[in-house]
């Protein structure tokens, strides 16, 4: 055998020694599936829209006289602002369209019942300490029954009867086999409510014509969950396009809104030019309509796959119900003092410096809200896990018993 062979046999010996005892190569970890962070930015942007509401009911601006253009930017800024209801009412029907009848669906309005509870205890401090509002155990328990504890309970007294009825809504639009059975049906519920309570033709107010039957129009919020459940089932495609679409049809809505109640109010001469919209100060109106599902689909599929973010988002977004109803006790601690920091015209005349600082207010009861929002709403889940543990304890002796 030549010398060439002999090393040639001993070169591929060791190849394959070195490839049995090289260490083998350790597969890559499989990606992190992206968390669908839009609807929770979507209930953190409506709370944020929330306490913004407040803001122009608290700094006065409501009496303010609508005589310059100005007034545009905080106008059209309300308009956004005032999809806050309705952005939750879409998200409902967007998360919800799915649930059945079932003892463990109905025991989820618990949450939405003690939450509301807990935080009636501040709010009537609240009450007690700025109007001397005096509470004895009937009038505290007919609080809790007629939602009046806390101030803004008016939306769990809302809520818990959508709650109940959402079971039967999800019969009605999941038992329609068809997209264009779907669509009908959302279409025709806008159309009997949204569009009914305030769609007109002609611009003399009194004497225009109401061309859809508005006895239905009381029921405005099934138009946003069943618009929600319909996302839902058929999404847009998400690209560039789709996006510039919804945020020209919000602009166009808001411009709308703006413009109608900029020249209604500026007309309004017998009421000091006060704000004014005849038709469209409602969660109901069409154009706010139009405005929230253009802003719901600008934002519903976020998507990400920091770890980080996602818990931040998630807290935030749980969080969102309890910041709601707190953000009483803090909108009365600040607007006193921020009223007499901008105080009026000697002549009554709306200050409007007091507007372009209107973010102080703002952010201080956002972030306060925020912060106690946080400790209840994960003291209510250490709760409820405290709780199902207990519950599954002493499930565990009977097992064993039989």
């Amino acid at each position: 055998m030549s010398k060439n062979s002999t090393e040639q046999k001993k070169a591929k010996t060791e190849k394959n020694t070195a490839a049995v005892k090289a260490p083998a190569v350790k597969a890559a970890a499989p990606a992190a599936k992206p968390y669908f962070a839009g609807i929770d930015i979507l209930k953190i942007l409506a709370v944020f829209f929330v306490v913004s509401v407040h803001t122009f009911l608290y700094s006065g601006f409501y009496s303010a006289s609508i005589d310059d253009r100005k007034y545009i930017i905080p106008i059209a800024y309300r308009w956004l602002s005032y999809t806050c209801v309705p952005i939750f009412m879409t998200v409902t029907g967007y998360l919800m369209k799915n649930k059945k009848i079932s003892a463990k669906y109905y025991l989820g309005v618990l949450r939405v019942v003690v939450i509301y509870i807990v935080i009636s205890i501040p709010c009537m401090m609240c009450n007690k300490k700025y109007f001397h509002t005096e509470f004895t155990p009937w009038s505290v328990i007919k609080g809790f029954f007629e939602y009046s504890n806390a101030n803004y309970a008016w939306y769990v007294n809302f809520y818990i009867a959508l709650f109940f009825v959402i079971p039967f809504l999800n019969l009605a639009f999941n038992g329609l086999q068809t997209k264009g059975q779907k669509l009908t049906l959302v279409i025709t519920v806008t159309l009997l409510t949204v569009f009914a309570r305030s769609f007109f033709i002609g611009f003399e107010n009194g004497n225009q014509i109401r061309i859809f039957p508005d006895y239905l129009s009381g029921v405005w919020p099934f138009a946003y969950y069943f618009a929600g459940a319909y996302i839902r089932d058929y999404p847009p495609k998400k690209c560039l396009r789709n996006k510039i679409w919804a945020l020209m049809v919000l602009i166009c809505a808001i411009c709308f809104l703006t413009e109608s109640t900029y020249n209604q109010s500026y007309d309004n001469i017998e009421n000091n030019r006060i704000m004014l919209s005849y038709h469209f100060n409602d969660y109901s109106s069409y154009p706010v309509f139009i405005a929230t599902i253009s802003i719901f689909l600008l934002l519903f599929d976020i998507t990400t796959r920091n770890k980080g973010v996602k818990f931040v988002i998630r807290q935030l977004s749980e969080a969102s119900f309890a910041l709601y109803l707190i953000s009483y006790v803090f909108d009365r601690e600040i607007y006193t003092e921020f009223v007499t920091k901008y105080p009026n015209a000697p002549d009554g005349t709306f200050n409007f410096d007091r507007w372009t600082h209107v973010y102080e207010p703002l952010f201080y009861t956002f972030f306060h809200a925020l912060f106690w929002a946080l400790i209840i709403s994960n003291g209510y889940r250490l709760l409820e896990y405290l709780v199902k543990l207990c519950i599954s304890k002493l499930k565990k002796p009977a097992a064993d018993a039989e």
